[in-house]
């Protein structure tokens, strides 16, 4: 955990935040929307360890890090940091019911009690009307930090009890400065993630190890070959990726980024995402229609926004792989 200071890409987000903990204006709860793996839990961290500091220093209060508040928040072991996130991609009552006793006692030694709800999109129902009787009445120095992904999914009701703050995807020379600094990975190998992914930081440090290259290789390897594959290579290749089901999203947008820069590079484009893979990609598709290449993108990413039901992967997987350009 790390305070405000050490919150990259995020930078509207970092001073409205500092500017409400230097005038002590802080809301009881706040809204944090954005994508995965740009920092909000890390935000709210940071939030909580800025609150709680006991001999804050400089004009705007920060966080000195080396009081035992601050040494129990950047340890992670803080009582009155209460985190709370969906089981089985679903946050439960009982979860909410837990955390209404817990409110019910006082704070182990927190000025301010912390609570995170993690992707409260997920909340059910029920849970979700017990989470908004305690956001209409919340515990004195009790405050509340709500993550989504999907605010339009949320209770119209808990969106107007919260100060909403908006992250954005974490700009590629960011990735590309945070993974050189916590990861032992040449610069060459951090452009690359940084370009393919997304400004998700999460994603970035999966695509570390070397099983990701090795996906990445083993795909682009096939796709450029597929001309040459008749309908049963192709049912395989599809088969293939279907038996790694952890690995099918990542799989997806690995392919949908080779079929995009191949389009860029057929239109002279600037936006190449596989850089290093750019003279490959040129050479395969000299004679590849670009209707056909663009029917190719297409169909992938309809299969990569339906993956999540999984229904029909299996047909979806066959139309895919037999459709390729």
């Amino acid at each position: 955990m790390a305070g405000f200071d050490d919150i990259l890409g995020q930078d509207a987000v970092v001073t409205i935040l500092k500017r409400a903990v230097s005038r002590r204006r802080v809301p009881h709860a706040w809204l944090f929307c954005g994508p995965e793996g740009v920092g909000k839990s890390l935000t709210a961290a940071a939030l909580a360890l800025e609150l709680n500091c006991r001999n804050p220093v400089g004009p705007f209060a920060h966080a000195c890090g080396v009081c035992p508040s601050c040494k129990a928040f950047i340890a992670e072991s803080h009582p009155d940091f209460i985190r709370i996130q969906p089981q089985k991609n679903e946050i439960r009552i009982a979860q909410v019911r837990e955390l209404c006793a817990t409110l019910e006692k006082k704070p182990f030694s927190a000025s301010k009690r912390m609570v995170l709800i993690k992707n409260i999109e997920k909340m059910n129902v029920s849970a979700a009307n017990a989470a908004l009787k305690i956001l209409e009445e919340p515990p004195e120095n009790t405050h509340f930090i709500l993550t989504t992904q999907e605010p339009a999914r949320l209770l119209p009701t808990i969106r107007s009890r919260c100060q909403v703050l908006v992250f954005h995807a974490l700009p590629e020379d960011v990735i590309e400065r945070l993974l050189r600094r916590d990861q032992v990975i040449d610069d060459e190998k951090a452009r690359l993630i940084a370009s393919q992914c997304s400004g998700n930081m999460k994603r970035a440090l999966s695509m570390v190890h070397p099983e990701w290259f090795r996906l990445r290789e083993w795909l682009f390897q096939s796709i450029e070959q597929l001309d040459r594959f008749d309908p049963s290579l192709r049912l395989a290749f599809g088969e293939s990726i279907l038996s790694k089901p952890k690995l099918l999203a990542e799989s997806l947008d690995l392919i949908a980024s080779w079929y995009r820069d191949a389009i860029d590079i057929q239109h002279r484009g600037r936006h190449i995402i596989n850089i290093d893979r750019s003279q490959r990609i040129a050479e395969v598709i000299e004679h590849r229609n670009s209707r056909d290449l663009l029917r190719s993108l297409d169909i992938v990413l309809r299969f990569r926004s339906k993956i999540e039901s999984r229904a029909n992967a299996k047909l979806m997987m066959d139309t895919l792989v037999l459709t390729l350009a």
